[in-house]
């Protein structure tokens, strides 16, 4: 993972848009519909031309979502099995009908991993009437709460709004909408709010053996929590592991317009809208079928690297 100042985002017009308010998951719900439209407008005529096709355009996905876990290792299962086809010997539209299949997979066994993770998540709330602290919007968080109220335990939720996008508003929307007590406050505000809470539920769109990438202000919530001893736990698929010195994985900064559209002269709005939570604040990690301490969470992540074509930084 790079470890420079985070990079100003350009966007290529045919990849997607990072850090959208849906969250990594249904972000690569996303990255798999695309591809899906690749494959159906794909006339390469011979296997190695279309892998030569299909890796530009991973690429791009990568270059565009780079702090997104999920979509690096969809990148690698994909270029994998176009390499698979080329070694039975099959033709390109055979090929393609393989990748395709491997999307509809895919999109099967996430929906599968973030249900598991919310039901392995929703385990930790024993008391009832709890507290859980979050930053921004994450679907598997909002699953984990929405189940934990149909498991009658009455969970309540002090959400943060995620500036400069405010998905934390989404967020609350959607579970109040369902019933369960929902304070949403500014960022800065949430550190101060953790001694109140039992525990604090992170998002996440990597996972590394350094650290996780969550919305920024994650870290001074861990941090606080810290403090207060408060557990932080971050809720990720196994999907989301990969090695933090994998150059393709990386924050960047975002567009300056969505913090001031025209500031004054003088004035240089910075956009970072995700950061590393070291694994050292985090009590564990939460995964499909239980809870990852640190040591265990970097051998994980260190044992899930990239493909050499995919490791390395796209150009921008």
């Amino acid at each position: 993972m790079s470890t420079e100042r985070p990079r100003e985002h350009g966007m290529d017009p045919e990849a997607a848009e990072p850090f959208t308010h849906a969250g990594a998951t249904d972000e690569a719900f996303a990255f798999l519909d695309r591809l899906g439209r690749r494959l159906d407008l794909d006339v390469s005529p011979t296997v190695p031309a279309l892998r030569e096709a299909l890796l530009a355009h991973l690429r791009r996905e990568q270059a565009a979502l780079a702090a997104n876990g999920i979509v690096h290792q969809l990148c690698a299962r994909a270029l994998e099995v176009t390499d698979g086809a080329a070694a039975r010997g099959e033709n390109a539209p055979a090929a393609r009908v393989a990748i395709g299949q491997s999307c509809a997979a895919e999109r099967a066994d996430l929906e599968s991993a973030r249900s598991a993770v919310a039901l392995t998540a929703r385990a930790l709330l024993v008391e009832r009437g709890g507290w859980v602290a979050t930053v921004g919007r994450s679907g598997t968080v909002s699953r984990a709460l929405l189940g934990a109220r149909e498991a009658g335990r009455g969970p309540r939720a002090i959400v943060s709004e995620a500036r400069p996008r405010l998905s934390g508003r989404s967020l609350a929307a959607e579970l109040a909408g369902a019933g369960v007590p929902v304070w949403l406050v500014v960022d800065a505000a949430l550190p101060l709010l953790l001694a109140q809470v039992s525990m604090v539920w992170l998002g996440a769109e990597a996972v590394t053996d350094r650290g996780v990438i969550a919305p920024v202000g994650g870290y001074a919530a861990a941090l606080a929590a810290r403090e207060h001893s408060v557990p932080v736990y971050v809720l990720a698929a196994r999907r989301k592991f990969l090695p933090a010195a994998t150059p393709a994985l990386r924050i960047d900064e975002m567009p300056a317009a969505e913090v001031w559209g025209a500031p004054p002269e003088g004035v240089r709005p910075r956009n970072v809208r995700a950061e590393l939570v070291p694994l050292e604040l985090l009590r564990a990690v939460i995964v499909e079928d239980g809870a990852l301490g640190a040591t265990e969470t970097a051998v994980v992540a260190r044992d899930r690297p990239l493909p050499e074509e995919l490791a390395g930084a796209p150009a921008r």
